[in-house]
């Protein structure tokens, strides 16, 4: 697995109230959520964004799985015009298990972007690029991280480009593994200036898919359109299993009440590009379980006589959203194709 997470921010507001008037705040999708965050225009058409505004609130921070040694992490952002105050805004970054090393990407009021190590509340200059990345407009920026303690590199791109390269880094500095990965502000610190995210993405650069910079991506969000041909699941408050889940509400939903049933989707095409390349295909869940002990459901891929399910993922009381990432099809072994994906059936699996 090299894709580990994606986000396009489409298909939620994290404004959106619970049952007790305040905001979902994404549900639990990020780790932690700026409670001012809101859902904006996105960089295309009919398609949304993540604000981050400045202030108190913070940013957006994603968890990792526990033995990461190396991500990359890259989103489209766009800053809002600031002041030469002496306190750059924090575009990404990166920090270990312990908190004790961060690297992370700021941009300076000359637009160019500069690399930092942070220790003990210092930031550390590394590097700063020639390329420029002016305020008010969408630019594509990926941080690269390998840990080493001799050994280790840091890369930043930014639009596509290769804007800071080092190697032979000592990147651990006596820290732990990679745990974080945030957005607009280091965890548990105000966001400095506005900050806009959109197509947000995390890889490590283990497995055969996406070991590398993925570049100036997309991430579309296809909803279900039609059920597919598992339909084990047993449907509630709606005529159909894909009506029932295509709202982020409990007026209706699909309930499995014994482990192994299976349901799965036709979802909506690919909108028409010229030669889209598929990086994956991530199953979003909003689900919760609804009795005592634990509980737990897989993502589900479909695709010609094949069928894979990802590891499970364990539900709450309360809804919460769920992600299981698909790289490679299952029916071929390889990337996605865009005709296989079309084909394709995507849906959950009970635990």
């Amino acid at each position: 697995m090299a894709l580990l997470f994606i986000d396009g921010f489409d298909h939620y507001d994290p404004q959106q109230p619970d049952d007790f008037g305040q905001p979902w705040l994404a549900r639990g999708k990020a780790a932690y959520l700026s409670p001012q965050a809101t859902r904006i225009q996105g960089r295309r058409p009919s398609s949304y964004a993540l604000r981050l505004p400045a202030g108190s609130g913070g940013g957006y921070v994603k968890n990792l799985d526990a033995g990461t040694a190396s991500l990359i992490v890259g989103a489209a952002l766009r800053v809002a015009p600031f002041e030469n105050t002496y306190q750059e805004p924090v575009l990404l970054g990166v920090r270990d298990a312990s908190a004790q090393v961060a690297h992370l990407v700021k941009i300076g009021e000359d637009g160019r972007l500069r690399l930092y190590r942070r220790q003990s509340s210092y930031d550390q200059l590394l590097a700063t690029s020639i390329a420029t990345a002016p305020a008010r407009g969408w630019h594509y920026v990926e941080l690269k991280v390998v840990q080493g303690t001799g050994s280790g590199t840091l890369d930043v791109r930014v639009n596509g480009m290769l804007a800071i390269q080092l190697s032979g880094q000592d990147t651990l500095q006596g820290g732990g593994q990679l745990l974080t990965a945030f957005v607009g502000a280091v965890p548990g610190e105000p966001c400095p200036v506005t900050v806009d995210v959109d197509d947000l993405y995390l890889a490590d650069t283990a497995g055969t898919l996406n070991t590398t910079f993925l570049g100036d991506v997309r991430v579309d969000a296809l909803p279900p359109q039609a059920d597919g041909s598992l339909t084990e699941w047993t449907v509630e408050g709606a005529s159909s299993a894909w009506a029932a889940v295509s709202d982020g509400d409990e007026a209706s939903g699909i309930r499995a009440d014994a482990a192994g049933l299976r349901q799965s989707f036709d979802i909506a095409p690919l909108p028409a590009m010229a030669t889209p390349a598929i990086h994956g295909v991530q199953v979003t869940l909003l689900a919760r379980k609804t009795d005592a002990g634990p509980g737990q459901v897989r993502g589900l891929a479909v695709s010609g006589s094949q069928t894979a399910v990802s590891a499970d993922l364990i539900l709450q009381e309360q809804l919460a959203w769920h992600t299981a990432l698909f790289e490679a099809d299952p029916n071929a072994g390889s990337a996605w194709s865009e005709a296989a994906l079309n084909a394709a059936e995507f849906g959950v699996e009970a635990g």
